[in-house]
């Protein structure tokens, strides 16, 4: 019997979200049409299928973790030195599993609805990682042509019961023709970024496939001292790029809860309740013909707006940001 423990991904600032999401408070540190923050959403979901939880942050995170979660164990916090991206933070983080244990990563920033659905989902990805030597991810069955997130492309169900398939290739983000295709094609899931896998496994496969990053992570168990210097010469890369791309052992297990990377403001749009004007709005406004609009407003001034539709309003005492919907995406641009 394995061992099944969770690694949640907590040390991202989410530029995209500016001005809500900033250094000294990320987006998993807020709440997104909840009473709880993401990141407490994300241990209390974690509890009812695993045995522990690991998180890995960065030191300046610490303080709000210590904040807004403070019966969490402290000795289950890894700090990243510094930002590198997903491959050399999980790496990083399996470094507290044991080669037997079933290791389930998660990103401490998405919505998850529907969690009984979530929750059998993620136990048949964990019962096949159980049983084969394979990476598993979970795609999330596209619902409409989203062009922000990334898509796997399924190849024949690897099982008897037909939930779960090989993956063919992992695609990029989109564009909106390709989207269509994608959606109407019924082989494309969207990437969730949540992955089962036995902690050997993936020891295993990161060694034939990212041996840099490997043997870096192999140094800094042995010299923990020198983390700092090792972990700064470490490229920043995705798991996607340099893990599972590269492996010829990745399956997938399809999905349709309800999930959101909350990755943009257009992704808190769809989020949200909308007024019968199609808007989405939380805090003080007075408004005249606007429809189908995010409205968000956290500071102590009313806002008046007028004769618009279809834009994103985001206020905070951090600054103002106003696009269009369906830019967002290039937030993180403007924000440079």
């Amino acid at each position: 019997m394995y061992v099944v423990r969770t690694l949640i991904m907590a040390g991202g600032i989410g530029e995209r979200l500016w001005p809500v999401s900033v250094k000294k408070r990320p987006k998993q540190f807020h709440k997104f049409g909840s009473s709880k923050t993401m990141i407490e959403e994300t241990i209390e979901r974690m509890e009812k299928v695993t045995d522990e939880i690991i998180i890995i942050t960065t030191r300046e995170q610490f303080p709000l973790m210590q904040y807004y979660l403070p019966l969490f164990p402290g000795e289950n916090v890894i700090f990243e030195p510094m930002r590198r991206n997903t491959a050399p933070a999980i790496a990083l983080g399996s470094t507290r599993f044991s080669p037997d244990d079933i290791m389930v990563v998660v990103p401490a920033d998405h919505v998850i609805r529907d969690e009984e659905s979530f929750l059998k989902t993620l136990n048949k990805a964990i019962k096949y990682a159980e049983s084969n030597d394979s990476l598993v991810t979970i795609g999330i069955t596209p619902t409409y042509p989203y062009t922000g997130y990334g898509y796997i492309e399924r190849g024949n169900a690897v099982d008897d019961n037909e939930e779960v398939y090989s993956v063919k290739k992992f695609h990029e983000k989109p564009d909106y023709e390709t989207a269509q295709h994608y959606v109407q094609s019924g082989r494309f899931l969207w990437n969730s970024g949540i992955f089962v896998w036995k902690k050997s496994v993936f020891d295993l496969e990161l060694s034939k496939n990212f041996p840099d990053l490997f043997s870096a992570i192999s140094e800094i168990s042995k010299r923990p001292e020198d983390i700092e210097k090792i972990y700064e010469r470490l490229p920043k890369i995705s798991i996607d790029y340099g893990l599972m791309e590269r492996s010829s052992k990745v399956a997938t297990v399809p999905a349709s809860f309800y999930w959101n990377d909350i990755g943009s403001w257009d992704a808190v749009y769809d989020l949200l309740i909308k007024d019968k004007n199609g808007n989405a709005v939380e805090g003080e406004f007075s408004l005249k013909d606007v429809k189908n609009c995010l409205l968000i407003n956290h500071t102590q001034k009313k806002l008046a707006v007028s004769g618009i539709e279809g834009f994103i309003l985001v206020a905070t005492s951090e600054g103002t940001l106003v696009c269009r919907r369906g830019e967002s995406q290039d937030i993180k641009e403007i924000i440079k």
